[in-house]
């Protein structure tokens, strides 16, 4: 047996003029060498047993055994054959500390008649242990919390292309969005379906700018409702410019809001189309009005040049600023001041129980200012302004039709004059 350790031992020193033992011993992989399956003692440790905290002696010697160093909880099982598989475990550092080893033991030649010569590698993976298990965590984590959102989100590139889909599995559209992956969105949804996705993700991809769009889809027999907002792509996404779409179902919350408009009544600047309920409530105000012989005013609102704005940022971000703007002009109003966002970028406005002229022309100018400070914190250089025509009860006209007529008229006069103004209609003639 020592005959043979000397052998290892002349083997290990060199070979071709190459010491390989001073190359195995600056290498940062523990190497072992174990006389038999059955050793109790390595005759050969490299250098790098010292990144543990141990000398190369302290095995040969016997000092220390290896397999009294192996993580109680990893002994079992752990089967250390010689077939180059790697084994994970944990072994006790000098200082106490247990660290993460990949471990491998392969069979050097065989001489037949010697016992067999086995090679042991450790390195040293703690630390990517550790981050792994970190990241793991972290993933954990962000998925606890994409699970809590009510939200899918999706990488989509600039030609469309939809890179990535993730999102909780119980949110509507996580399954039916995961089969767009490497697929052309334009190519896979409904023409008006694809423009949707795609044209505020290019336009967002081209400005830097996040956009914002709303959307509806049935599934199941059942229509699920959507605020999406994209996002620019930092960097890039495999090196091509993409744009983050996250949809936020709200779907409960749009059934609620519906359900309360039911038991409440209509919401006069939440929708466009108040054409109807308007004329009811100005009906009902020229009527108070006559019976307490009081005045009135009807402002009627147009924002200027607005066309302009939604080319810079988009119908779907537009509406969110319209909606602004109706909160804007609200909040400089008077309370009992009744205003309703019309078609286009009109507001009408009915002020009842007027004292005097003087009183109308100081709420337009506060609506004015109003508007020219709502578009405040969007991106871009974005102006807003409006013009006011404005026609009083009774001096132009006992009737709705006649205060519309004649606000129209004064509007037309204020754009005229360049805008960002409010014009007084012209009494009506007597008679009339």
């Amino acid at each position: 047996m020592k005959n043979r350790e000397k052998g290892a031992e002349a083997e290990m020193e060199s070979c071709g003029g190459v010491n390989f033992e001073h190359v195995v011993d600056i290498s940062p992989v523990v190497s072992m060498v174990w006389l038999s399956a059955g050793s109790d003692a390595p005759c050969f440790v490299s250098g790098a047993i010292a990144s543990f905290g141990y000398s190369p002696s302290d095995f040969t010697s016997g000092k220390i055994r290896y397999g009294d160093l192996i993580h109680p909880s990893d002994r079992e099982g752990l089967d250390l054959v010689p077939d180059c598989a790697s084994r994970v475990y944990r072994i006790a550092a000098a200082d106490g500390k247990w660290r993460w080893v990949s471990h491998r033991v392969c069979r050097l030649e065989h001489t037949p008649g010697v016992p067999g010569e086995f090679l042991w590698t450790l390195v040293d993976i703690t630390a990517h242990k550790e981050a792994d298990d970190l990241l793991r965590k972290n993933e954990e984590e962000l998925q606890a919390l994409l699970n809590a959102i009510p939200a899918v989100l999706l990488v989509v590139a600039e030609d469309g292309e939809c890179l990535r889909v993730t999102g909780a599995p119980d949110t509507p559209l996580v399954k039916e969005a995961a089969g767009l992956v490497g697929k052309k969105v334009d190519g896979v949804l409904p023409p008006e379906r694809g423009s949707e996705i795609l044209i505020p993700v290019k336009r967002c991809i081209e400005t830097g700018t996040p956009q914002f769009f709303t959307f509806e889809i049935s599934l199941g027999g059942r229509t699920y409702f959507q605020e999406a907002r994209v996002s620019p792509f930092a960097g890039s996404f495999g090196g091509r410019r993409a744009a983050m779409v996250v949809a936020l179902d709200v779907t409960s919350g749009k059934e609620l809001e519906d359900e309360i408009m039911l038991q409440t009544g209509h919401d006069p600047l939440g929708s466009p189309s108040n054409k109807g309920h308007f004329n009811r409530k100005l009906l009902l105000s020229l009527a108070e009005a006559q019976r307490t012989k009081s005045s009135l005013a009807f402002f009627m609102i147009d924002l200027d040049h607005f066309n302009t704005v939604n080319e810079a940022i988009g119908r779907d971000m537009a509406d969110l600023l319209l909606k602004g703007v109706a909160r804007k002009i609200q909040g400089a109003c008077r309370q009992g001041d009744i205003l309703y966002r019309m078609e286009g970028v009109n507001f009408y406005l009915i002020l009842p129980r007027l004292r005097n002229r003087a009183e109308a022309a100081m709420a337009a100018d506060r609506i004015l200012e109003a508007v020219r400070t709502a578009a405040e914190g969007y991106s871009g250089n974005i102006s807003l302004s409006a013009t006011i025509g404005i026609s009083l009860f009774p001096d132009n006209g006992p009737d709705g039709k006649a205060l519309l007529r004649s606000a129209e008229t004064a509007l037309s006069s204020g754009k005229a004059a360049g805008g960002d103004c409010f014009i007084f209609a012209d009494p009506a003639p007597a008679g009339k």
